[in-house]
């Protein structure tokens, strides 16, 4: 039996607003590039999968939509999002490849 994702996103969601504050408060703080790299290598992880999250979650909104042309118009601005998360994908490669480079002091 299948089960509603949506939670588990929302665990993402709030994690990453946690990681957020934490650095902003000075309650949290990387110790070399090292860890500022891994975390950019996990977020690059999350980001490489959200494309496909956010077309199956336009398919599953089209499927269960009363409305055609609304669904249409989700689908549309979904679509949207999911080429943009590709290319916010490939910047976080970029910026993971070339953290990895950086020696700490």
């Amino acid at each position: 039996m299948p089960y509603d994702p949506s939670p588990l996103s929302r665990d993402a969601a709030k994690t990453l607003r946690e990681i957020a504050r934490d650095l902003e408060t000075g309650k949290a703080e990387f110790d070399s590039p090292r860890s500022a790299a891994r975390l950019l290598g996990d977020f690059y992880g999350l980001a490489e999968q959200l494309p496909q999250v956010l077309l199956q979650t336009s398919a599953a909104v089209e499927r269960m939509a009363r409305d055609r042309d609304e669904a249409t118009t989700v689908a549309r601005i979904i679509g949207e999002a999911a080429t943009t998360a590709t290319n916010l994908t490939d910047q976080l490669r970029r910026a993971h490849e070339a953290a990895q480079d950086v020696r700490g002091r």
